[in-house]
């Protein structure tokens, strides 16, 4: 055996996964990237043990991977998830896409590794990823909501800035537990978030979020358990709060206000959609949404048009006009209008 074949890990796809994790914590992916990659590659994983295949990486080849993507097609939501109930449901589309991105990275990552030779993923293609219409939150949602918090409360304070806050600014959930106080410009009208690949970027906030904020933070905000605590969102014991905890906060809200379809991330695409209806130019929410790209910022334009054109059935001048008392005039007067 040569001195390079001895440095490499054992070739078993269990072991790999793990390998693979190691090397993207060191190369400072975020954890959430780095929990993502390794769970889809778990899953496959179990299903190889599933069908007793071997797991031995060279014994795995393209065909195996598409009969892989063919499992995911047929399976349900949710299926083998370790705390959530099976749904009836499929796996969406850009959930399977998900996964196949994730198998090439692994296959794309042990060829750079000099671990196999050729990238087997390489060729599979992920099925047509379907586009759905972003849901909003309507007005009558809002109050709903704003509703059935009580602000003089220290908890409901809490999270009617939380909400205040990721409807205003546009914020991902993680980039908001994630906010430390010295992070918080008030005055200024501005948060410094830590985004996506750890790029910070400037958010504006308005004045009525402003407000919220500056009220929890002087009169509600609990006392931090130790000093090591900055960050602006705490448990009622002083502690950070966390993406789970926001998470079962919004659940909660969603049963007191009615409103069952509320999520954290419902407060991001309705503050794109409101951002762009009301005036707001699509590279500067591409900044304060903090995306690399125009593609994502794409489909809020076409969402905001969608109900550009709704509003205009509504208010729409033809539609309210009364035809009735416009022929009688015209019989009257004997006069064509128009």
């Amino acid at each position: 055996m040569s001195t390079q074949e001895a440095r490499r890990p054992a070739k078993k796809l269990g072991e790999l996964v793990e390998y693979y994790e190691q090397c993207n914590r060191a190369e400072g992916r975020s954890p959430k990237t780095i929990s993502w990659y390794s769970a889809n590659l778990k899953r496959f994983h179990r299903y190889l043990k599933s069908r007793h295949l071997p797991d031995s990486i060279d014994r795995i080849d393209t065909r195996l991977l598409r009969e892989y993507v063919l499992h995911l097609l047929a399976a349900k939501k949710y299926e083998n998830h370790p705390t959530r109930p099976v749904m009836t449901e499929p796996l969406s589309s850009a959930s399977i896409h998900g996964h196949v991105r994730t198998l090439r990275a692994f296959f794309g990552w042990l060829v750079r590794e000099d671990l196999i030779e050729t990238n087997v993923a390489l060729n599979v293609k992920p099925p047509k990823v379907v586009t759905k219409v972003i849901p909003t939150l309507s007005d009558q949602e809002i109050a709903a909501i704003l509703g059935a918090l009580n602000a003089t409360n220290p908890g409901d304070a809490r999270d009617q800035t939380i909400f205040m806050v990721l409807f205003d600014t546009g914020l991902r959930i993680g980039e908001l537990v994630g906010l430390k106080m010295v992070d918080v410009h008030i005055n200024e009208g501005f948060l410094k978030v830590l985004g996506k690949g750890k790029k910070e970027r400037l958010v504006p906030i308005g004045s009525n979020a402003q407000r919220a904020l500056q009220r929890y933070i002087f009169r509600f905000r609990s006392k931090p358990a130790n000093p090591g605590i900055d960050n602006v969102f705490l448990s009622t014991g002083g502690n950070a709060m966390t993406e789970n905890g926001a998470g079962q906060m919004f659940a909660r809200l969603a049963e007191r206000s009615g409103v069952h379809r509320l999520h954290a991330h419902l407060c991001r695409h309705t503050f794109a959609t409101r951002f762009l209806i009301n005036g707001g130019d699509v590279f500067t929410l591409q900044q304060i949404l903090g995306h690399s790209t125009l593609e994502m910022v794409r489909t809020y334009v076409n969402l905001a048009s969608s109900h550009v054109a709704i509003q205009h059935r509504r208010f729409s001048p033809l539609d309210h006009l009364d035809l009735r008392r416009v022929k009688t005039v015209q019989t009257l007067t004997g006069q064509r209008i128009g």
